[in-house]
């Protein structure tokens, strides 16, 4: 099975997943926002599980299936990152939208709401449906992942981290019952 836009592939060893947070938390530190926390949750999602595959991959691989960016107020969704195929065109008429650029979308009447408090920035684990049906494994997520982290782990695994083409993300899962993963 291959997959269009996966280029490299690697397994995370163990021993990596406690500085690949720090370093990721470390860099959501720096890149906030004045009123806007940015908070990976996906990596924690990821990382939590069993096993973490990190893969390198150019511009062909398809967009994760939802948006991997929201902004929050609580629980509240203010803005989202616009990933679909002809949605930004569709937004930029909705006059209950607000579109920064292409590719981000405010809710106009949720901003509203929020006005005053602190938003948090989200970036959320994904599935990722190319590997739904790999027997032995299950709870699949996906996560983008910072700059910064893009780069140790591109070095680390021997990829050139400077070529604009291609992005970094970490797939995690956990063993099913079915059968047992080999490492």
């Amino acid at each position: 099975m291959e997959t269009p836009g996966v280029v490299a592939c690697w397994v995370l060893p163990d021993e990596d997943r406690e500085s690949l947070r720090h370093i990721e938390n470390d860099a959501n530190m720096r890149l906030g926002l004045p009123g806007m926390e940015i908070v990976n949750d996906g990596i924690q999602d990821v990382l939590n599980r069993q096993h973490v595959v990190v893969i390198s991959h150019s511009p062909a691989l398809r967009h994760p299936p939802g948006p991997i960016i929201l902004i929050l107020d609580g629980d509240h969704v203010v803005g989202e990152e616009v990933w679909e195929p002809g949605r930004a065109e569709q937004l930029s008429e909705d006059k209950g939208s607000l579109l920064l650029g292409k590719s981000l979308v405010f809710h106009r009447e949720a901003l509203t709401q929020a006005r005053g408090k602190a938003l948090k920035l989200v970036y959320k684990a994904l599935p990722f449906p190319e590997l739904d049906e790999v027997p032995g494994i299950r709870d699949i997520v996906s996560i983008t992942i910072t700059i910064p982290v893009h780069f140790k782990f591109s070095k680390k695994a021997g990829w050139n981290p400077d070529d604009p083409r291609l992005g970094t993300v970490l797939i995690g899962f956990n063993e099913s019952s079915q059968e047992k993963v080999s490492r």
